[in-house]
């Protein structure tokens, strides 16, 4: 590998590598050696021999049996290092420690992808440099084998395909620590346009590292081209950019996600890159994740003009909480960023509506100038007519010409109470005078006291987004963030088709339009693999465009498993959407939200219950009562005046809406980083509130495309039902068990989870016990 190759690799000790990729194998000095026969039985390779003499052990009684687990553990965990297009170098600094009073002696096993270059290693032990060994993926594989038969660890049962470096530790004293310094080279993996690099943390999350705080990773990029998109689908990590070329990623160990950290990022090649994930295990469906991003800013003559409109809610209520202060403030700031090319309008309203000028207007700096006056003199007094407000913004858009975006950023703290005031009417009112106008929705809800779903249905119909501001939120960075990431659309009326390809289940519904800086994110699943062309059709400043590329969708890939959790919640957020917005719970629609939560591991506000023993042996039946009461929730919302009722249609949309709008980036951190983000956050919620109430959580783990919850001293399968009584019962650690997984090693990941476990794999349930 040449200098600059070697300069640019990425350490990755693979995403399947084990949940202890760093195992320190170790044994009081003075013990009867535990027995390279163990470690290496029936091996080609010739044994370490001990050394000669022994080294005498210190003062004290003499050690009891040999323990079945290593004592040594591993303190300290931090990599760093460099990344460029194609390849990367990191470094790892890895501390191990001796907790007991005896001198150690071990071996310490670090296993190495195929494809990875060793470039350096150095361990220095009572002051003498250790050497190292590498052993090819046969030889790995049965030494990891047979220490799991020792010591009873199944986290090392995911070594698959992998080498193994290996390094006599002698002596390793007492109370002392080991530092360990490792520089990995290795290509970086391409599909499409998207470039992917993993680094294991699960080592250090397993051993104790991260609960400590001393798991971290920084990695700098340091592109050739533009760095188009850049994100990664841990929570705890955190990007920024430097200029157009580069960009850092820091993460500091967090001990709530037993996974490995990834990061994604594409180049800028041309109008539109796109980038293509997948996910497929043997004799299972399959999950893609598709990004579609356009250059981070729009050339001079490549903006598509548009047409917006402002419509501003004046009611008496907007003077309560600087509301009226704060969205005057946003209305200004989007004003300014208009374009001469633009045209505009404002329509505010109250008891009755008003408007700046009966037409649109350019966005020249004149007409800027007079918008901006006329803003600061609008004052909060009377009703809420919403009604008139929204009539009066899209006949102001009726009049946009082809070849230019209409929009309406539509912005609400209440409820109808002058002019009409049933939602089913006033969505209909909206639609017709939406008919031919085609223009893209953008409401907010101000406060508790607002109708959400008026506004929900209102973003939904007309292909627009929804949000809501609390008391206390910064209601004008809300709004001037949205503006600013829709203001500059590169394709809109975006249409994906996949040419020789069958896809199914694609969220988010319908597609929306992709905007400069941005990203467009779309999830769905596949049964057939194979090749294909993907065709992306829409418009650009008005004129026809049409991208192609070639794709695969993988026939077996167990990479990217976080991909059947986050599709998952996309389909979820889809189906309680359609359930709140037509008020009516289908029982099938229901069944479909229970089971795939509960097969995921899902946390939602209408079927978070099912972490909760007592709501799994009852979900259908709590599912519907909580479904029921969000449909006269959001209906009664504006009418009843009942605080909790707001609060609680309110709380629904919001996260509703993180769902969804998770698919699009925000801020250079895209749908995987975003989401996982918020299903944590939420299930840190439904947690607590469950604490409060007295009842118990129970524990749950993601794995692969699965979620297993402990109950009973098992960890059970959530796709398990009442077919899981007649399970194949297979002794942990038993010849049987060892031939399963030769068979089916993709199960491998499942039963590292320990000793008891239940799992349906294939259509047969397999309940390893011990």
């Amino acid at each position: 590998m040449n200098t600059r190759t070697l300069s640019a690799a990425l350490l990755a000790l693979a995403l399947v590598a084990p949940a202890r990729a760093q195992q320190l194998v170790a044994w009081p000095i003075g013990q009867p050696n535990p027995g390279w026969r163990w470690i290496l039985p029936g091996m080609p390779t010739r044994p370490l021999p001990m050394p000669h003499p022994m080294p005498h052990p210190l003062p004290g009684p003499r050690p009891g049996p040999m323990p079945t687990e290593s004592p040594v553990t591993l303190s300290g965990y931090h990599v760093e290092g460099n990344v460029t297009d194609g390849a990367a170098e990191l470094n790892y600094r890895i501390v191990f420690h001796n907790p007991t009073p005896n001198r150690m002696e071990g071996v310490l096993l670090v296993p190495l992808p195929a494809n990875a270059s060793v470039s350096g290693f150095k361990m220095t032990v009572a002051g003498k440099t250790a050497n190292a060994e590498l052993l090819e993926s046969g030889q790995a594989s049965t030494i990891y084998e047979n220490i799991v038969r020792q010591l009873r660890d199944p986290g090392l049962l995911e070594l698959v395909g992998e080498r193994l470096l290996r390094a006599r530790v002698f002596p390793i004293e007492p109370n002392a620590d080991i530092e360990v310094r490792l520089a990995i080279a290795q290509t970086l993996e391409k599909s499409g346009n998207l470039y992917s690099l993993s680094v294991p943390m699960r080592s250090a999350r397993m051993s104790g590292a991260a609960k400590s705080g001393q798991a971290s990773a920084e990695l700098n990029l340091v592109a050739s081209r533009p760095i188009r998109t850049i994100y990664s689908p841990n929570a705890e990590a955190k990007i920024t950019r430097s200029g157009d070329t580069q960009a850092k990623l820091r993460f500091e160990g967090g001990a709530t996600d037993d996974a490995d950290l990834r990061m994604f990022f594409s180049l800028q090649q041309s109008p539109l890159a796109a980038g293509l994930l997948t996910f497929k295990e043997s004799g299972e469906d399959g999950y893609f994740l598709l990004s579609l991003s356009p250059k981070p800013k729009a050339a001079e003559g490549e903006v598509q003009p548009k047409d917006i409109v402002f419509v501003l809610d004046r009611s008496g209520s907007m003077d309560e909480d600087q509301k009226m202060t704060q969205a005057k403030k946003a209305l200004s700031y989007c004003i300014g960023k208009l374009s001469p090319g633009d045209r505009f309008g404002i329509v505010d309203f109250a008891s009755d509506s008003s408007e700046f000028e009966s037409a649109l207007v350019n966005g020249t700096d004149d007409n800027k100038a007079r918008a901006l006056r006329y803003v600061k003199k609008i004052e909060s007094a009377g009703g809420t007519n919403i009604e008139a407000g929204l009539q009066d913004g899209l006949k102001l858009l009726s009049g946009s010409r082809e070849g230019r975006t209409a929009m309406l950023f539509f912005l609400t703290d209440g409820v109808p109470t002058v002019g009409q005031t049933q939602i089913d009417a006033l969505l209909k009112q909206a639609q017709d005078g939406n008919h031919g106008v085609s223009a893209r929705v953008f409401s907010f809800g101000v406060g508790d006291d607002v109708n959400t779903l008026l506004l929900d249905k209102l973003a939904e119909m007309n292909r627009g987004a929804h949000d809501y501001v609390g008391k206390g939120e910064d209601l004008e960075n809300k709004v001037s963030s949205l503006y600013q990431k829709v203001s500059q659309p590169a394709l809109t009326d975006v249409k994906v088709e996949w040419q020789g390809l069958e896809t199914e289940q694609v969220y988010p519904r319908p597609v929306t339009d992709v905007f400069y800086g941005g990203e467009l994110v779309l999830m769905g699943r596949y049964s057939k693999p194979g090749s294909g062309r993907l065709i992306v059709t829409g418009k650009a400043a008005g004129k026809p465009m049409r991208f192609e590329y070639p794709v695969t969708l993988a026939a077996d890939s167990s990479k990217n498993d976080f991909l059947p959790r986050l599709w998952a919640n996309l389909k979820v957020a889809h189906e309680l959407d359609a359930v709140r917005l037509s008020g009516r719970a289908d029982p099938e629609v229901v069944a479909s939200i229970v089971k795939l939560a509960k097969k995921y591991g899902i946390v939602t506000p209408y079927t978070s219950f099912l972490i909760a023993e007592e709501g799994v042996r009852n979900a259908h039946g709590v599912a519907m009562d909580n479904l029921r009461a969000m449909n006269m929730d959001a209906r009664g919302s504006g009418f009843d005046g009942n605080f909790e009722t707001f609060s609680r249609a309110r709380k629904a949309s919001r996260m509703l809406q993180e769902m969804r709008g998770a698919g699009e980036s925000a801020g250079g951190m895209a749908a995987p980083a975003a989401m996982t983000s918020m299903m944590k956050r939420a299930e840190y919620d439904v947690r607590e509130d469950m604490k409060a109430k007295g009842v118990v959580a129970v524990e749950k783990k993601a794995l692969g495309g699965k979620a297993f919850y402990f109950r009973g001293g098992s960890w059970t399968d959530g796709e398990c039902d009442a077919s899981c009584d007649s399970a194949k019962e297979i002794r942990y650690l038993s010849e049987e068990y060892f031939d399963l997984l030769g068979r089916e090693p993709d199960l491998r990941r499942y039963f590292s989870l320990g000793a008891r476990v239940t799992v349906l794999w294939k259509g047969t349930v397999y309940r390893i016990v011990d």
